[in-house]
This record gives C-alpha cells, sequence and structure tokens, in this order.
C-alpha cells in the first residue's frame, strides 16, 4: 500500500446500502428454414439457472437468419414485458457456432 494513504478505523454512523447485483438473463435463439416450413424458438436461461425455452412456426416462407431474426424480436419483447434487462443474447446465424452476439439489452 502507498505510503500516501491512510486507513481510518472510525467510520461515519451511516446506513450502508445494501445492493444484490445478480447476473443478466440470456435468451439463445435459433431458427431453421427448410422446404416443409419454417420454425424458431428461443431458450431463456435465468440468472438462477430455471431455463424457459419457446418455439413457434412461422406461417410464411424464410430464410434461417430472418426466422432467427423474428426469435430475437419476441424474445425480446418477452424479456421487455417481464422487465429482464440487462439480457445477453446469443445466436448462430453468422458464426455457425453460438457465439455471444454484440447486443446488450438495458434499462434507458
Amino acid at each position: 500500500m502507498s505510503a500516501e494513504w491512510e486507513l481510518f478505523d472510525d467510520l461515519p454512523d451511516e446506513d450502508v446500502i445494501k445492493i444484490k447485483v445478480t447476473p443478466p438473463w440470456k435468451i439463445y435463439i435459433d431458427g431453421a428454414s427448410h422446404k416443409e416450413g419454417v420454425g424458431a424458438g428461443f431458450v431463456f436461461v435465468t440468472s438462477e439457472g430455471e431455463v424457459l425455452p419457446y418455439s413457434f412456426t412461422l406461417i410464411q416462407n424464410c430464410s434461417n437468419n430472418v426466422a432467427e431474426y423474428q426469435a430475437l424480436i419476441l424474445g425480446l419483447k418477452i424479456a421487455v414485458n417481464a422487465k429482464q434487462l440487462p439480457l445477453k443474447v446469443y445466436g448462430d446465424s453468422t458464426s455457425g457456432q453460438s457465439t455471444p452476439w454484440s447486443l446488450w439489452c438495458q434499462k434507458a
């Protein structure tokens, strides 16, 4: 410790604010397209580790990436309505692997 710093034992009599910091929820998204139809889904992983899966069928044909973005949009809407922000997003549309996107959604 630097000689310029001093330690004090007497602290002011103030209330201590205790803040619980929880890790953000995660969402893993994916979409699939083939000649029989298009589907998409996502899985939330809560800060407590609970897994909440969602899946759906799209009524219009589209690419895998579009299906994945539809899953992202619906997942973000659910997260915002549930007030579960910040949210870390994982998807594989660009790399073929489940890697975090450079997208963090936080309260404004």
